[in-house]
């Protein structure tokens, strides 16, 4: 009787204490219920963004390089996981890094396009508009000519992203003038962009009360303009606008549809656009 009670008991006690010991391994392989707090790397250079990696027992891993302005150079622009995602200890944390040079990319092709066929297209391979300058054309805001650095540039001709394109636009035959925009609460990114819809051009940033940081800078809005918003008030293509900027926004909201095309453009000319 006892032999065959041990016969009955050794498997299931050896069966538990393999399945016990696979518990254990398995536990201490996946180091279950121990995890890392991804910290925020963005701005830190690879140095030092390794150096924080390796104290919470993470790995740094560079698989890209892009370029963005303002960024230091080699500085960590993105990351894979996220900041505050938990994760393994020993985990890989996939880092893209600011190039020291911006791509080299061709330049297009934009003469005989109209102005928002250009400004697209520079828009989309990462080029910036610098002015838009008017001369005598039949074709109203059609591309006659594209400068870099006031000298004309060939299509293919090789470029850096993110430089900037001054494009000669056609001014019509009879001084086309368009309606003076309000951009008083807009961002400094938000009066460029409606500038280059009503065929104008920023002058200066007068001043920007309390801008202490290059965020302070792009949070800032337009609490001021010259010449003064008007719609019975028109002024010549190309013109400039000056503006002063604020950090101080509480009631500062741009006009309900700034961002329509159809408010920025001539209502007494041909449009070249449409």
């Amino acid at each position: 009787m006892r032999d065959r009670l041990i016969h009955i008991v050794l498997p299931v006690v050896t069966l538990l204490v393999i399945v016990w010991g696979g518990w254990l391994w398995l536990r201490s392989y996946t180091l279950h219920g121990i995890a890392s707090r991804v910290p925020d790397l963005k701005g830190l250079s690879l140095a030092e963004a390794t150096a924080m990696l390796e104290d919470r027992d993470l790995r740094a891993m560079v698989i890209d390089s892009v370029y963005q302005d303002g960024a230091p150079k080699g500085s960590v622009v993105d990351q894979d996981p996220r900041s505050g995602e938990e994760v393994k200890p020993g985990r890989k944390i996939y880092l893209v890094l600011n190039a020291s040079q911006p791509k080299m990319i061709d330049m297009p092709k934009l003469v005989d396009l109209s102005k928002r066929q250009a400004i697209s297209v520079l828009d989309i391979i990462g080029l910036k508009v610098k002015e838009l300058q008017y001369k005598p054309d039949p074709c109203v805001d059609c591309v006659i000519a594209q400068l870099y650095q006031g000298q004309p540039i060939a299509p293919d001709a090789r470029i850096r992203r993110g430089e900037a394109i001054t494009l000669v636009l056609g001014s019509g035959d009879h001084g086309e003038r368009v309606p003076v925009p309000d951009l008083v609460g807009l961002t400094h990114a938000e009066v460029q962009m409606v500038l280059n819809m009503a065929s104008l051009n920023l002058g200066v940033v007068v001043e920007c009360l309390n801008c202490n940081t290059v965020a302070d800078s792009t949070l800032a809005r337009v609490h001021r303009q010259s010449p003064m918003a008007n719609a019975n008030q028109h002024i010549a293509l190309g013109s400039i606008i000056d503006i002063w900027l604020t950090t101080d926004t509480v009631g500062l909201r741009p006009i309900p549809g700034w961002d329509d095309p159809s408010r920025h453009t001539r209502t007494d000319t041909l449009h070249a656009d449409q």
